[in-house]
């Protein structure tokens, strides 16, 4: 697997319209806390956060 195939493989699928979510923003890791990864779906606007530690789901 390639670098551009891994990124493209943690952009998960949007829950509410099927699309493939695209990368928004990051947040670092903060003392305790985890660093965070936001997605956005461009086709109905659709966000989520998660931690980045989190294990990726199969889509």
């Amino acid at each position: 697997m390639t670098p551009s195939d891994d990124s493209h493989a943690r952009h998960p699928h949007c829950v509410v319209c099927g699309a493939r979510m695209q990368f928004a923003r990051s947040l670092p890791r903060l003392g305790a806390n985890p660093a965070l990864v936001s997605y956005e779906c461009k086709r109905c606007g659709h966000v989520i956060t998660r931690s980045e530690d989190e294990p990726r789901q199969r889509e």
